[in-house]
Parts: C-alpha cells; structure tokens; sequence
C-alpha cells in the first residue's frame, strides 16, 4: 500500500529511491530476524506461540481498523518532494524497517519453511533472494499502477468497499493462523 499510495503522487521513475531503500531494509532484516529469532524461537516454544498468537490478535486489529476506516478526500493534489533521492531512500527504508509485519515474517514464518541441517545458510539465501526480487517487482507494480487508478481511489464508495474486503482478508488469514496454531 506504501508503494502504492506513493506511485499515486510521484513519477514513476521517482519511486526508485524508496524501493531501493526499501529492498535494502528487508535484506537487513532478513540478516538479523531470519538467524537471530531463528535461534530465540527454538529454545523457547512458548516465546514462539506467544508472538503466534500476538499475530494474531495484531491481524484482528488491523482488520477492525479497516473495517471502521473513515474515507479520505482527494489526496493526490499533496505532491511529494522528490529532489532528494537520499531522503527518499531513508523513507522506504523507514518504513520497511519499522513494519510488525516485518519482524513476523522474517523470524516467525520464514524459519516455517527452513530445514534443520548443513545447509540452513543456503536456503536463508535463497529464501531471502527470492524475497526481495517478489517484493521489488511488486513494488514496481504497486506504483505503476498507482498512478493509474489514482481516479478510481478517491471515490469514496470505492474506499469503503475496499477497507471492507481488506478487513474479511485479514480476518480470513487471522483464522486460518488459528486453526494452524
């Protein structure tokens, strides 16, 4: 949504510094979340089911949230001053660094998909590789498009229907975790 609401104010080819920053912030805490939490979460199941069930409780937070989400006037009049590609840089790697939803994946679920033995390194690699090509592509994506529907967006009835259908999203994911927990 980052990338998205910032393709709708920017030049697409102004986007690259966040995306940059972005991906680099993800490469960091794939570093430190994937091996260190890794380790934390082995020795202690209960610390585990605890940030588990946290997720949980975090997804239902946010779908209520999008559920009650008043909508918003046309926004995209608020231009975003692009002549610093150094701060832009430093806003997406904000922004990724400082996302929950961060931490979660990379030492909760990330580790789900791992194998125990010699080459747990190699798949931290591929599984971060792969990571960060998905989520710069999609960022490509999310901004293209952004600046294309950015007409559709501001009608209010096409907010509404879409905070609802985020909130049945993630209150269909926060089950599905807790039938699995």
């Amino acid at each position: 949504m980052f990338m998205m609401a910032n393709g709708m104010k920017m030049k697409y080819q102004n986007i690259w510094p966040i995306l940059i920053g972005a991906n680099n912030a993800y490469l960091l805490s794939i570093i430190l979340f994937t091996i260190g939490l890794t380790q934390l979460f082995e020795e202690n199941i209960y610390l585990l089911k605890g940030i588990q069930i946290g997720g949980i409780i975090y997804l239902l937070y946010l779908a209520y949230m999008q559920w009650h989400k008043k909508m918003v006037a046309a926004s995209s009049s608020l231009e975003i001053d692009t002549s610093k590609k150094s701060s832009l840089y430093k806003k997406g790697a904000f922004i990724a660094l400082s996302n929950p939803k961060t931490i979660v994946l990379f030492g909760v679920i990330f580790p789900q998909f791992m194998t125990k033995g010699e080459y747990h390194f190699l798949q931290i690699i591929i599984l971060g590789v792969t990571f960060l090509a998905l989520q710069f592509s999609s960022g490509c994506v999310y901004a293209y498009f952004g600046q294309r529907i950015n007409k559709m967006v501001e009608n209010p009835c096409y907010q509404n229907r879409m905070n609802k259908i985020s909130a049945i999203a993630l209150i269909i994911v926060a089950g599905f975790l807790l039938i699995k927990l």
